[in-house]
């Protein structure tokens, strides 16, 4: 009996076990009006990732709505059994009023004493129904049957897809559940695989979603799966697109990607970010730029509406952590024959329990919509399909090989989707008879080739080790049929034949192949996989030219190679090598897959699972070493599993010997001795790097020292003049391992080669003078190869900053003004020492070559110089770049001469011209509105709005904030511009002693859009004015930490030397604060004044020397600190009308000028700084000079005057919270109103 909502067009009713609470309601505008607002403040809480308390609050306003004032539904409520399904049902095609009601997040429902969704005992789960429930299609008598299918486009976030697909394995186990994986992330594959199979039950796609994809120009945008094309580039794949690709509907679809449950129409979402299931990257514009539909679906409902019976999606952005772990859970409780919402349930319930506050804060994400069939268990019989498990052919391996090189586990198995898919695209077509693995050792060919074999659940599989005689080939295959009668009873009949005669294997496995182990069949019939692995074990080295099979296994390799042939069924072999070989030939029947090192992507992935087993105080005291350990793994897997997870990360292994193998590796790497680690060494012999190179020959190995001369992999045209050059040869060295092949950086259907990480280690370097002579022969043709320059609005930086490295060392001034730009733009995300200096280096090479540069090269290593501290270059390149873009009226470029105008002036701001900047900000923002770049516009007028608050005038800087900038920037739909302005707006509410404001500001609108994109500098500096704040309320530990622990590294990183000083500098305050004045001064005269001073900031030398002069003046040296006060920073303050700088310096002077007994001075700099804090409203500021100046205000007779700035300074103390002043000025205006006295005057 159904408990929910039943929704019309016009109306609604609640149920609960079957009956109606009450009378049916109408759904009118009010109603409409508060779920929508209450769906809005949802998704802000989301973003804001707000604490329970706010779910809980807008969970109890969803139950008093379904209530109705009535208090009826909670009392009914309990009276159902569990678990409690909420059915929110609405009409197949709802009203525009019955999507707000299906839209509303029923899943954060609570009562008073919490979230329903928490209880374990009641097990309440929300689905979304659309249409009137009809009976399903009865269950068969199998067990849980899953296709799982992960999609990864090049130039995407790669999701963790492995440890997905390993957490249900783990959960379920193969016992539980027929799992098929299709790695291909195609949907045309998938759809191939999946009429193959009959369908099964369930559907389970990973991938990224967008839930506003611009389907076509200025039509409407609909939600979309981000799936791969036929070589890996993303291909947006839509609901009807995929559901036509499904010969047979399955009962359940769990599309695991961002956003894939929430509607193309739906408004307020922020772009997911890092680890979110999502490209990351703005549909096309960003929102709000096409039309979207009036009641738009999401991809979850559109699949419903095309027949599926029930799909999980999720509203909201996921993160990959959350999902999988969500997977995890929901897949063991359907292995359980549970019901669909039940096992949902638990799912959500074990994300809701989990103590990792990230991937908690997902939990109430899911959603469960249904067709009129959907619900109920998907599965109800424990029957196992006829396929082998989904972990046969790693079992098989681990079987074989537990005495030698062991198979990565599952969860340690990463970064092999390329060539898994290459692999799988052979073995599976007609072409070759199988695949050849190969490359350098541990790179994980025993593993790819154990996970190939789990991926055909209908093949025989056969792993030959060790043994490659005729008879050991045979009894691997005997081994793999035995289950095959037909196949068993040939090999019997013949096993004598072969023993006598090895050449007999061929044409015994050619009956085998063509007879029993055609196809799969009755009766154990099934194609064999057949498995040779190491061959290098039957492998002898020539000098030029493969190696060649051992001569006493020769004949047994050509029987297998020859027997092989796709003409005779679906039996495939697949054989793993170091290196490649020659045999008469036959290898040529053989598709070469050559393995390369891990990406830097793939070796997170596995270092994130390596983090996982030791215990958290293990792997915090050892962080920086494995850290080390993972960059001298070289992108080697089996290396870095020995020194990053058995030796680092291992109890049994002290920090002493962990960091003499990494030590060791590293100077290995730079042509050092051999490790002296007992595991490592033996480890790196077996390498043999040294021998192959030596065996490589002269002329290959020149080739290989030319190839370090590239930090990306090089395309055909240039690997080709190298070979030329030097008559080395690629192909010979991947075949020995010492070179790698990758997909082209531009062309990713094209092949590249670079030297292996590790053997580049032992290369002797290239002297400089080889370096330019190669580069000048490599550049152009390369740019060629990669387009050209009319290509180069596709390229990413990467290309970029190849070509301006060899264009630097070449001299060529046509590449270093066509890439230099952008390339130091790309290293400006790094330390901006390197963009500097790369930068100056290709200026140089410019004005050498008499080549103008260009005003973007010029604009950005200005900017690179100014965020390294070196103020007079940062300068120097701005008057340089704002003069190169005048010239000629600056017609050429409007929009670069905009913005390098606009850039000064916000340098100039930093050095207190504000007169200067003032005039080129106007100057900027007409040329940017002129050339039609509103949101450029708009930021100029946020930099006036910067100079408006330096000199005081908040109204005027909030007035540009709220009025100009955020109205530009929510139009364009720019969510981090919004941000930043929202922080300029919260800085002003800090000054002004709104403090709650401002946290809140900086909690909930800034950081949720920081941490999505990423951005970890704007992360950084937000948590330093919450810092801030925490010091205001003196909370100094909270800040202390925030300052050493979140800020500095950050700034470390990058190279932000400006940062990093006022970062030090606000150390120094607490410090001060603390009485430590020896350690606040050093850090004032030797860290701070040096940046700021190099830099040219007049304000920050001015701050700092006032600091200075605090520290002084509680030291008791009020003399020096006078000085200074009125000689070095007063002058400069009142120079660039800095209203808080004149506030806090005449404010330090009064101070002074009392202590000395100089009352009259002491009351005017006071009565100064007193009618400055009041004009900008600074409480802080109010609070503390009022109670010295109104005592300085009485002791001259002036009473009235006295108690009017005690008042103004009460209300400020008591809005900021400065308890002892309150009390201290509630005492004097007590005092003073119990006292006779005359009128002032």
């Amino acid at each position: 009996m159904v408990t929910g909502l039943m929704v019309t067009d016009t109306g609604f009713e609640v149920l609960v076990g079957g009956e109606p609470v009450d009378a049916r309601r109408k759904l009118g505008a009010p109603d409409v009006e508060l779920l929508q607002d209450i769906a809005g403040r949802y998704v802000d809480a989301v973003h804001a990732r707000s604490d329970d308390a706010v779910f809980v609050g807008l969970g109890r306003e969803l139950f008093a709505w379904i209530d109705g004032g009535h208090g009826q539904v909670a009392a009914r409520l309990e009276q159902v059994a569990a678990p409690l399904v909420f059915e929110v049902r609405a009409p197949w095609s709802p009203s525009a009023a019955g999507w707000v009601v299906l839209r509303a997040p029923w899943e954060v429902l609570a009562d008073q004493t919490g979230f329903l969704a928490a209880d374990g005992l009641r097990r309440f789960e929300v689905v979304r129904r659309l249409g009137t429930p009809t009976d399903a299609t009865p269950l068969d008598e199998y067990r849980l049957g899953l296709m799982f299918m992960a999609s990864a486009p090049r130039r995407q976030r790669e999701l963790d897809f492995e440890a997905e697909e390993s957490a249900i394995l783990t959960a379920v186990g193969d016992t539980r559940v027929d799992l098929v994986v299709e790695d291909t992330g195609d949907p045309e594959q998938l759809g191939l695989r999946w009429a193959d199979l009959g369908g099964l039950p369930v559907l389970h796609l990973s991938c990224h979603g967008v839930n506003n994809w611009p389907a076509s120009p200025g039509g409407p945008r609909v939600p979309v799966l981000m799936m791969e094309d036929e070589v890996g580039d993303g291909l947006p794949v839509t609901a009807s697109e995929l559901i036509g690709r499904l010969s047979v509907r399955p009962r359940l679809m769990f599309v695991s990607a961002c956003l894939t449950a929430t509607p193309a129409d739906a408004e307020g979402y922020l772009p997911p970010g890092q680890d979110h299931r999502s490209p990351g990257e703005p549909a096309d514009g960003g929102p709000g730029t096409s039309e979207v539909v009036p009641v738009a679906h999401s991809l979850s409902t559109s699949l419903v509406r095309a027949g599926v019976p029930a799909v999980v999606g999720w509203d909201g952005s996921v993160t990959d952590g959350a999902a999988t772990l969500f997977a995890r859970h929901l897949y063991q409780r359907l292995g359980l024959r549970l019901d669909l919402a039940a096992a949902v349930g638990d799912a959500r319930r074990k994300l809701l329990a989990c103590e990792q506050p990230l991937l908690r804060a997902d939990w109430h994400l899911a959603r469960i919509w249904l067709g009129p069939a959907g619900g109920g268990p998907v599965v109800a019989g424990t029957r196992k399909r006829q396929w082998m498990s989904a972990l046969h052919g790693t079992k098989t391996f681990l079987d074989l090989k537990r005495r030698h090189v062991p198979v990565a586990a599952a969860e340690m198995f990463v970064g092999r989707r390329r060539e898994m898919r290459q692999a799988l695209r052979v073995l599976r077509g007609n072409e070759h008879a199988g695949v050849l693995l190969h490359g350098q050792g541990r790179l994980g060919k025993s593993s790819l080739a154990a996970r190939l074999a789990d991926r055909f659940g209908d093949r025989a599989v056969a792993v030959v080790f060790g043994d490659y005689t005729a008879l050991g080939v045979l009894e691997a295959v005997a081994a793999a049929v035995e289950d095959n009668p037909a196949a068993r009873s040939l090999i019997e009949a013949r096993r004598a034949e072969v023993r006598d005669q090895p050449e007999a294997l061929r044409w015994l496995l050619v009956d085998l192949l063509s007879g029993p182990c055609f196809q799969a069949g009755s009766e154990g019939q099934r194609p064999l996989l057949l498995i040779i692995d190491d061959l290098e074990q039957i492998l002898e080295p020539q000098s030029e030219g493969p190696h060649r099979v051992a001569a006493g296994c020769a004949p047994v390799l050509a029987a297998v190679l020859g027997a092989f042939d796709p003409e005779r069924g679906d039996s495939r072999l697949v054989l793993t090598s170091r290196f490649v070989f020659t045999l008469d030939r036959l290898q040529e029947r053989l598709e070469p897959v050559q393995l390369a090192p891990l990406t830097g992507v793939a070796q997170r992935k596995l270092a994130v699972r390596q983090r996982a087993v030791p215990s958290e105080q293990l792997r915090e005291a050892r962080a920086g070493l494995a850290a080390r350990a993972v960059a001298v793994s070289g992108g080697n897997p089996g290396l870095q599993d020995l020194v990053a997870l058995r030796l680092v990360y291992s109890p049994q292994v002290d920090l002493a010997r962990a960091e003499q193998a990494v030590t060791d590796m590293e100077a290995y790497l730079d042509r050092g001795d051999l490790p002296t680690d007992a595991e490592v060494r033996a480890f790196v012999e077996n390498l043999a790097l040294d021998a192959l190179i030596e065996q490589a020959g002269t002329a290959h190995i020149a080739l290989l020292r030319a190839l370090t001369l590239f930090d990306l992999p090089m395309p055909a045209a240039v690997t080709d003049l190298l070979e030329t050059r030097t008559g080395g040869s690629v192909q010979r060295l991947c075949g020995l391992g010492l070179a790698d092949t990758f997909p082209d950086v531009r062309d990713q259907r094209a092949t590249a080669a670079a030297v292996n990480a590790l053997a580049a280690g032992r290369l002797t370097p290239l002297p400089e003078a080889d370096e330019a002579e190669l580069a000048a022969v490599v550049v152009q043709p390369l740019l060629a190869a990669w387009g050209g320059p009319d290509d180069r609005p596709a390229w990413n930086a990467d290309l970029d900053l190849q070509l301006t490295r060899l264009a630097v060392l070449a001299d060529d001034p046509t590449v270093v003004a066509l890439c230099a730009g952008d390339a130091v733009d790309a290293l400006l995300a790094g330390p901006a020492k390197q963009a500097l200096a790369l930068g100056q280096q290709a200026i140089a090479v410019l004005d050498r070559c008499v080549t103008p540069a260009p005003v973007k090269l010029l604009r950005k290593v200005a900017e690179a110089a100014r965020v390294s501290g070196d103020g007079d270059t940062a300068v120097a390149l701005f008057e340089r770049a704002v003069q190169r873009a005048t010239a000629g009226g600056g017609a050429a470029e409007p929009l670069e001469h905009a913005r390098v105008i606009a850039f000064y002036a916000e340098f100039l701001i930093t050095r207190g011209a504000l007169e200067q900047a003032e005039q080129l900000l106007h100057q900027a923002r007409d040329m940017f509105t002129t050339a039609g770049s509103e949101g450029e516009a708009a930021a100029a007028r946020g930099r006036h709005a910067d100079i408006l608050y330096q000199r005081g005038d908040y109204d005027g800087a909030l007035r540009i904030r709220h009025d100009v900038e955020l109205p530009v920037y929510e139009r364009l739909g720019d969510t981090y511009s919004i941000a930043v302005t929202w922080g300029e707006i919260a800085d002003i509410l800090h000054e002004r002693g709104d403090h709650d404001e401002a946290l809140r500001i900086r909690h909930e609108v800034q950081l949720p859009v920081y941490e999505r994109l990423g951005d970890a500098r704007s992360i950084a500096i937000t948590w330093g004015k919450i810092a801030d704040t925490r010091y205001q309320r003196g909370d100094h530990d909270e800040a202390l930490r925030i300052r050493h622990d979140v800020e500095l590294p950050v700034y470390e990183r990058l190279g932000d030397t400006y940062s990093i000083a006022v970062t030090w500098g606000e150390i120094a305050d607490i410090l001060h604060e603390r009485g430590d004045h020896d350690e606040a001064l050093r850090i004032r005269h030797e860290v701070q004044l040096p940046v700021y001073e190099r830099l040219g900031n007049a304000r920050s030398i001015a701050v700092t020397w006032g600091n200075i002069a605090d520290t002084l003046y509680q030291r008791g040296d009020h003399d020096e600190a006078l000085q200074i006060r009125q000689d070095k920073v007063l002058p400069v303050v009142e120079r660039i009308n800095d209203l808080v700088g004149i506030a806090n310096t005449t404010w330090g002077i009064a101070q002074i000028r009392l202590d000395q007994r100089d009352f009259s001075s002491a009351l005017s700099n006071a009565l100064k700084a007193f009618e400055i804090l009041d004009r900008l409203q600074r409480p802080d500021g109010i609070a503390v000079v009022g109670v010295s100046l109104g005592e300085l205000l009485a002791a001259s007779g002036k009473p009235d005057s006295a108690r009017e700035v005690w008042e103004k300074s009460l209300a400020a103390a008591t809005k900021v919270g400065f308890t002892s002043l309150i009390e201290r000025i509630s005492e004097l205006l007590r005092d003073i109103d119990s006292d006779p006295h005359p009128v002032d005057g």
